[in-house]
C-alpha cells in the first residue's frame, strides 16, 4: 500500500535528520572547520536538516490523507451490499463484510481453511457459472474471455438456501501483479419475481387462448351450419328416391359426392383448428401470406357474412422463421378485434386491410380498418393487461397484452399501433429469414 511505502521514507528522513543533527553538534562544538571554508559547515547541514523537517511534515501530511483514502476505500469495500473478492487469479486475497457475513465468517483465514477458490461454492446449474466452465477454462478464465455476457451463480447460505448472484469484475495492477475484483450481486429476489411474471404471463397466455378457442367454436358451429345443412338435405333425397325406386345411379354417385365434399370441409375446418391451437416448442420456417391463409380458412367466411369487406394486399413472400400458431393467435386477435369495432360502431361500407410488404432485413404486416381509429389519450394504454377498449363487458383486456408479449417476446419482434386519417393500424415487424 501507498501508505506503507510514505512510512518507510518518512522513518529514512527521520534517521537521517538525526545524523544531521549529531554531525551539527560535532563540527560546531566538538571539532570546529572554521577557516577552512566559507560558508560554516554547520549552517548547511541545519539548512538541510530544514529542509528535511520541512519534507517530513508534507510526508505526513500526505500520508494522513492517504490514510484517509484508503478507509474510505476500505468503509466502502466493506459496506457494499454486493460481496466483492480480490483475486490474482490463483489464489483469493481479500473479500469484503458482505462476503463473511454470508457466509457466517469473522476473516477471509477461517474461509481459506476449507477453501481455496470462491468458486468451490459454486452450484451445478444450466446456465450458471461453473468452477470449470470447459476442459481448457476455469471460471474466471470465462469471465475475461466473455466481457460482455451476462453472468450468474448459485451458492447456498449457512441455511442451504439458495441464492441467484449476478457476477461482474473488474482489472487492475497493483504491487507488480495484475489483479481482478470480482462483485457478487444477490439477485434472487428479482429472479423470483421474473419467474413469476414469467408462470402470470404464461397463466394469462393460457386465459388469452382459452378466449380465443370459445370464439373459435362459435366460428367453427357458424361454419358447419350450412355443410350439415346441405348433408341433410342430400341424405333426405337419397331416402325419398329410395323410398319411391327412382334413385338411379347418376343421382346416387352426385350426392355422394357432395356429402363427401361437405365431410372434406368439415375435416379441413377441424384441422385448421387444431393446428391454430398447436403448441410449436420449435421455430419453423413460414410467410406472412400462410400464416394469414391458415387464419382466414376459419374466419373469412362470417366476416364476410357480416358484410366487411377483406382488402388482400400481399406483397411479401420473405420467409421468417417464427411460431406459426403463436402468430396466428395474434393476427386472428387482431383481425377480431378490427370487426368488432365495424360491428359495435355500425361503420357505413365497412372494411379491414391486410397489407404485407418488406424492406432489406425486414417483414411487415398491417392490419387496418376504418372504425375511426382509438383515442389518442389512451392508444399508449392498450397493450397493458386487463385495459379494454370494448363499450361492451365482454372484452378480457388480456388480447392486445398478450399479442404484444408473444411478438415481442416469443417472436423476437415488433408490435405497435397508430392511428390513420380511417381508423387504426397494427403493425407486426419481424426479421426476415438470413
Amino acid at each position: 500500500m501507498l501508505s506503507v511505502e510514505l512510512n518507510k521514507v518518512k522513518y529514512f528522513n527521520m534517521a537521517l535528520l538525526i545524523v544531521i543533527a549529531i554531525s551539527v553538534l560535532y563540527f560546531e562544538f566538538i571539532h570546529p572547520l572554521q577557516g577552512k571554508i566559507t560558508i560554516p559547515l554547520s549552517l548547511i547541514l541545519i539548512l538541510v536538516m530544514l529542509l528535511l523537517l520541512f519534507l517530513n511534515l508534507f510526508l505526513n501530511y500526505v500520508i494522513k490523507r492517504n490514510a484517509l483514502h484508503e478507509m474510505k476505500i476500505s468503509n466502502i469495500f466493506n459496506n457494499i451490499t454486493a460481496f466483492l473478492v480480490i483475486t490474482n487469479g490463483k489464489q483469493l486475497m481479500d473479500v469484503n463484510r458482505s462476503f463473511l457475513d454470508f457466509f457466517h465468517l469473522n476473516s477471509i483465514d477461517d474461509f481459506l481453511k476449507e477453501y481455496s477458490c470462491i468458486c468451490d461454492k459454486f452450484l451445478e446449474g444450466e446456465g450458471y457459472l461453473q468452477k470449470k466452465v470447459s476442459q481448457n477454462e476455469n471460471w474466471l478464465e470465462h469471465l475475461l474471455n466473455n466481457p460482455e455476457s451476462t453472468h450468474k451463480v448459485k451458492m447456498l447460505d449457512i441455511n442451504d438456501s439458495v441464492h441467484i448472484f449476478q457476477v461482474n469484475f473488474q482489472e487492475y495492477y497493483q504491487d507488480n501483479e495484475t489483479k481482478y475484483i470480482v462483485s457478487f450481486e444477490d439477485i434472487t429476489k428479482l429472479e423470483n419475481e421474473l419467474a413469476n411474471s414469467r408462470e402470470k404471463d404464461k397463466q394469462l397466455l393460457e386465459q388469452s387462448r382459452l378466449a380465443q378457442m370459445g370464439e373459435m367454436i362459435s366460428m367453427i358451429a357458424h361454419q358447419w351450419r350450412q355443410p350439415l345443412s346441405a348433408i341433410s338435405s342430400a341424405s333426405g333425397v337419397i331416402n325419398i328416391k329410395a323410398r319411391r325406386d327412382r334413385l338411379d345411379n347418376e343421382i346416387a354417385i352426385d350426392l355422394a359426392n357432395k356429402i363427401s365434399d361437405y365431410a372434406q370441409h368439415l375435416s379441413t375446418t377441424i384441422n385448421d383448428f387444431r393446428e391454430f391451437f398447436k403448441k410449436n416448442k420449435e421455430k419453423k420456417r413460414t410467410n406472412f401470406e400462410k400464416i394469414i391463409s391458415g387464419v382466414l380458412n376459419i374466419i373469412e367466411e362470417p366476416i364476410l357474412n357480416n358484410n366487411i369487406q377483406l382488402i388482400k394486399e400481399f406483397e411479401s413472400q420473405a420467409t421468417l422463421e417464427t411460431y406459426p400458431s403463436e402468430l396466428k393467435q395474434v393476427i386472428l386477435n387482431l383481425i377480431k378485434n378490427a370487426e368488432d369495432v365495424l360491428l359495435e360502431k355500425n361503420i357505413q361500407k365497412p372494411f379491414i386491410k391486410i397489407h404485407t410488404f418488406e424492406s432489406d432485413e425486414k417483414a411487415f404486416l398491417e392490419i387496418s380498418d376504418n372504425g375511426g381509429g382509438i383515442d389518442d389519450t389512451i392508444i399508449h394504454k392498450i397493450f397493458d393487461p386487463y385495459f379494454s377498449t370494448k363499450t361492451k363487458k365482454d372484452g378480457t383486456g388480456l388480447g392486445l397484452y398478450m399479442s404484444k408479449t408473444i411478438i415481442e417476446e416469443h417472436c423476437n419482434g415488433e408490435l405497435i399501433a397508430k392511428n390513420n386519417e380511417e381508423g387504426v393500424v397494427f403493425s407486426i415487424i419481424l426479421e426476415k429469414e438470413k
